[in-house]
């Protein structure tokens, strides 16, 4: 019976330790080849730019009711939500900035196509000289266009 209660007594030992030296652990935060925003606890890869940001524990049953005018960290919670606030605005700001860039793409879509629709010769530059395009070439480039245009507009 006192064996049971000291394997017992170990194993809660074992888990609080462990828990102590997770909560210990540092995040690192870096951003991966996408532009995103990552939080991990193992380092990221290899050759990526990255800060550390060490956890604080804090002892819930301690407080320091002499030092009530210091400023204390705010909880891990707040902290975790306004880095997931940070993490949504620049979402967005993407979100915004791919919007943005396909709406030009649509239209240069577009007017490549029309130009291409309207135009029998057509001119271009090519290695400092001017030349007009060939049947067969302005063929594949309208195909392109047209399938520039399902590409970029058609969302």
């Amino acid at each position: 019976m006192a064996n049971i209660k000291s394997i017992v007594l170990t194993a809660i030992l074992g888990l609080g330790i462990s828990a102590m030296a997770i909560a210990s652990q540092p995040i690192y935060k870096w951003k991966d080849d996408k532009g995103n925003i990552k939080y991990t606890q193992t380092k990221p890869p290899h050759g990526v730019s990255y800060e550390t940001i060490n956890q604080r524990v804090s002892n819930s049953n301690s407080t320091d009711s002499a030092s009530g005018d210091s400023q204390q960290e705010p909880p891990v919670s707040e902290q975790q939500d306004k880095i997931l606030a940070e993490q949504n605005a620049q979402k967005k700001s993407v979100e915004e900035q791919n919007k943005e860039i396909a709406r030009k793409n649509c239209e240069i879509a577009n007017n490549n196509l029309e130009v291409l629709e309207s135009k029998s010769r057509i001119r271009i530059e090519e290695n400092g000289e001017n030349r007009f395009l060939t049947d067969t070439e302005r063929e594949s480039r309208l195909k392109q266009a047209r399938e520039n245009v399902k590409k970029y507009c058609e969302k």
